[in-house]
């Protein structure tokens, strides 16, 4: 609270000096009626505005309290904290310039004033001006080296930006102070989490929890490690409660069905949306994602139902039913609506792709190519546009085809070398797929994914700590630097142009299919180099081509041409890389023994 000035007459003092012990005893009506009696007597009195300020901002009367703020400023600008009083009512109205503003001007009024440079981050981050929030947070540290909730902010912020050790420091460093702090907890797991230290990251997940277990982002944050580290049943409940807690939240909702659905349980009888939607009512997103979950287990009749409750004006809705009505054979239906959507959002790609999907099934490949060379105007590196356009250009016999589709040339095997400490391919190899075998602990293949009659593990296999992970890894590196390196030049050429003797790897996992498995035709719209290497086969895999990975036919059913242009047979040790857009699969196999294999995504450039 600002003081009265010592030239006040004793009795004012002593009768505001009664409002402070009014407001504290939580009599917060009395407070605000001796502070209104005290301005009639002294309507200038700049302790006496800003106390009422304050009192009419706990009760929500900001305009009031704004107004009476700005008074008191305007008779002693140059008091600081009358300016950060002022930010935290402007921020509270959501005037994040305007308290950005205000704060600015009580630091430099007051340089070493601690509180109000948090403040001044804090606004910062309101506006997404996080560098210059970063800034504010650092001096706050500088000044007050105990002011906790400061080092909590660098230390999210430092995640933020990957330096996750960093972050590490700064939040451990709020610590014991921030004990009883809640986003000191969860922002301190999902750095754990981010160093690949899971139990700890659970730890710190947990006193989050328990601080506020009715707040959903620790909840949420915890699942996910818990099914990064095959705890799934866990974390099927983590994922529930982080629903009860906020039942809109989409995110949780689509990793809990994927998950449950990966642990061979009916996300039908769940009914997560469902849930959702009877809390939150029938929003707009609720719906859409709950049709996206019917699409995904090939129920258009059943997406399409839910979407004629959601707003037919939104171009997300529109291409859902448009797909719902593509998936029930009504495709020129389907390419009237999804020609909705490319007008309602022109520059969204997925929607250009619906439509050549739609358009292509319809026997209409010349729109189709139209339309899909629109969407690589947009984005020349889509791999959908790329794989959609090769699709288009063999249905109309153009000369384009080959040049996008030359698997003899870019799909390349590779026999791996034997790592050190092993003597032949078979013994590393056993050894891999026996850490492997450890990492499948779900029971069917994820519900957005292609398999076919197999599992498919966590994302990120190759940021695991195991020696035979890491060894793959590093021999296949090489390939791919291998590979890039033998690349042609083509500057004009939507894969080669973009070849970077710099790489990462944008994701990776391991597939096991049973006997009878397979995968579905598709590409990889998430790489630019993608692959496979097979760790354990059947003995008597091969024959008459079962299990072989192919490459050029579709999963659209487009007749006649739409049929493989390269087989490759499986083998122990065998690295196989190819341009992300072409389609590929695998046929099916007949055998005792399960089909196991590694594959990642490669992007150009460091990350």
């Amino acid at each position: 609270m600002i003081p009265l000035s010592s030239s006040r007459p004793s009795g004012f003092q002593t009768a505001f000096a009664r409002v402070e012990r009014l407001r504290r005893a939580g009599q917060p009506a009395g407070a605000e009626q001796l502070c209104r009696q005290l301005l009639q007597q002294q309507p200038a009195s700049v302790a006496v505005l800003n106390a009422l300020a304050m009192l009419l901002a706990d009760r929500g009367q900001l305009g009031e309290a704004k107004a009476l703020l700005q008074s008191a400023v305007s008779l002693s600008p140059d008091e600081a904290a009358l300016h950060n009083n002022l930010g935290n009512l402007l921020y509270q109205d959501g005037d994040m310039t305007g308290a950005e503003q205000a704060y600015r001007k009580a630091v430099a009024l007051k340089g070493d004033y601690a509180e109000s440079w948090f403040n001044l981050g804090v606004a910062r981050s309101a506006l997404d001006r996080r560098e210059d929030a970063f800034i504010a947070y650092e001096r706050v540290v500088a000044i007050a080296p105990d002011y906790w909730p400061a080092q909590v902010q660098i230390g999210a912020m430092l995640h933020q930006k990957g330096d996750n050790d960093a972050a590490l420091k700064a939040l451990d460093a709020s610590m014991p102070a921030a004990a009883d702090y809640y986003d000191a907890h969860y922002y301190r797991g999902t750095v754990l989490q981010a160093l690949k230290r899971h139990d700890d990251a659970m730890a710190a997940f947990a006193k989050a929890i328990a601080l506020k277990p009715l707040r959903f982002e620790a909840h949420y944050a915890l699942a996910g490690t818990l099914a990064a580290t095959g705890r799934e049943d866990e974390a099927i409940r983590s994922y529930k409660r982080a629903i009860e807690a906020q039942p809109d939240y989409l995110p949780a909702h689509r990793e809990y069905n994927n998950l449950v659905h990966a642990m061979g349980r009916d996300v039908r009888a769940l009914q997560s949306y469902a849930f959702g939607r009877s809390q939150a009512g029938d929003t707009p997103d609720l719906l859409l994602a709950e049709a996206e979950l019917m699409l995904r287990l090939n129920d258009g009749a059943g997406a399409e139902r839910l979407l004629r409750l959601a707003p037919q004006d939104r171009a997300d809705v529109a291409n859902a039913q448009g797909r719902a009505l593509a998936l029930d054979g009504r495709f020129e239906d389907a390419a009237e609506i999804l020609q909705r959507a490319v007008r309602a959002e022109p520059a969204a790609v997925t929607h250009y792709h619906a439509l050549a999907v739609a358009l292509l099934r319809a026997g209409l490949a010349a729109p189709a190519q139209d339309i899909l060379l629109q969407a690589l105007a947009l984005d020349p590196h889509h791999q959908a546009t790329l794989g959609y356009l090769t699709l288009a250009y063999r249905q109309l016999g153009k000369s384009e085809f080959s040049r996008l589709f030359d698997p003899a040339t870019l799909v390349r095997e590779y026999q791996l070398p034997v790592p050190a400490g092993f003597a032949d391919p078979q013994s590393f190899n056993n050894a891999l797929a026996t850490e492997l075998a450890r990492l499948h602990t779900r029971r069917v293949a994820p519900i957005d994914q292609t398999l076919q009659g197999g599992t498919q593990t966590a994302a990120g296999l190759f940021d695991r700590d195991v020696r035979e992970i890491r060894l793959l890894r590093d021999a296949v590196q090489e390939a791919v630097a291998d590979y890039i390196k033998s690349l042609p030049a083509d500057a004009q050429h939507p894969f080669l142009s973009r070849r970077d003797s710099e790489f990462r790897f944008s994701g990776s996992w391991s597939c096991r299919l049973a006997s009878g498995g397979f995968h579905t035709n598709h590409i990889h719209e998430e790489g630019w180099i993608s692959s496979a290497y097979y760790a354990a086969l059947p003995g008597d895999l091969g024959a008459g081509g079962e299990g072989a990975l192919k490459f050029g036919q579709s999963s659209l059913a487009l007749g006649e041409e739409d049929r493989p242009g390269r087989l490759v047979q499986p083998q122990i040790g065998k690295l196989v890389l190819f341009p992300s857009y072409y389609w590929h699969g695998t046929t099916p196999f007949h055998a005792e023994q399960s089909r196991l294999a590694v594959a990642f995504d490669v992007l150009p450039g460091r990350s």
